[in-house]
């Protein structure tokens, strides 16, 4: 037999552990090997470090830890949150994830993200219909549009479950958004230069699902996501290992960025904890964590990057 070690139970593993003295076992490491490129040794260390079942299993080959690990370290979520806030001369982008729940212990979360580097204070709400949450993020909508008149407004809401309604909804109303905020600004812009003035307001509305089609981040990431939860988290991660982002301080986010954990599959892909396992653990749904991944997801670009 021949393969990679991407399970703790089956036929091939019980060939390496208690059938053991069955077998003749060979094992081969990447780093031993001329056929794997240092380079790709290299970035899975970068990206995932030598202790993580990523680089056990597609570099080391050797079998996973007995206990799946957590996809963002709880160290990378504490810096991002404590670290100084970055200084944006004029915002020319605002993106915000609205992740909807409906009743029960789950909250509906709108998220705002300033130029893809500055996270600022998400709304919460519990216990709110389709409607209301529609109405909630207008709201926030035209606050940004007052708030950053330069910036162009991407909603990116997810439509697999109850975000249908308020997507829906809200690309109905996003005509008569637009024309209010344009509106507002020609009576406050009347006597101003034309240089002074702000552009057309921009506003997107963007349909996005947890459950689609996976893949990389980037042409040069080296590990696949088996679906898209995996590359809106994946996009998170990164944006937290570079240091790319300063994240809203908050506790609870922190607790549900660093909870989650992942397992790579018998295809070598990396795989989210379910929400439901999650549950089970005596955890909450990640709702802000999700409407973070979602406000820095951008669905139209075909390699995932952050850049």
């Amino acid at each position: 037999m021949c393969g990679n070690p991407t399970r703790i139970t089956g036929f091939f593993y019980d060939s390496h552990h208690k059938n053991r003295d069955r077998f003749n076992s060979i094992h081969v490491d990447g780093r031993d090997s001329d056929r794997v490129d240092e380079e790709f040794v290299a970035t899975i260390i970068s990206m995932y470090g030598e202790d993580s079942d990523v680089f056990r299993v597609r570099v080391a080959g050797e079998f996973p830890k007995s206990l799946p690990d957590s996809f963002i370290p709880v160290e990378w979520a504490e810096k991002a949150s404590e670290a100084p806030a970055p200084v944006i001369e004029r915002v020319f982008r605002v993106d915000i994830g609205v992740d909807v729940a409906r009743y029960g212990d789950d909250s509906s979360v709108i998220c705002p993200v300033l130029d893809s580097i500055l996270q600022e204070a998400p709304d919460i709400y519990h216990h709110n219909d389709t409607m209301e949450i529609t109405g909630y993020t207008v709201q926030t909508i035209k606050r940004y549009a007052r708030a950053h008149e330069w910036a162009g407004i991407h909603v990116k809401i997810d439509c697999d479950g109850l975000g249908v309604g308020v997507y829906d909804r809200l690309t109905e109303l996003k005509e008569q958004v637009v024309a209010e905020v344009e509106e507002e600004r020609r009576a406050r812009y009347e006597d101003a230069e034309p240089e002074d003035t702000p552009p057309a307001f921009e506003l997107d509305v963007v349909e996005c699902h947890f459950g689609g089609e996976g893949g990389t981040i980037s042409d040069k990431d080296p590990i696949e996501f088996k679906n898209s939860t995996g590359l809106m988290w994946g996009a998170v991660r990164e944006a937290l290992r570079t240091g790319a982002i300063k994240l809203w301080r908050d506790d609870k986010q922190i607790s549900q960025l660093s909870n989650r954990r992942y397992t790579v599959n018998s295809d070598g892909k990396i795989e989210l904890e379910r929400k439901e396992a999650m549950k089970k653990r005596g955890l909450s749904s990640p709702d802000i964590a999700d409407a973070l991944a979602l406000a820095l997801h951008n669905p139209q670009t075909s390699d995932w990057s952050i850049d």
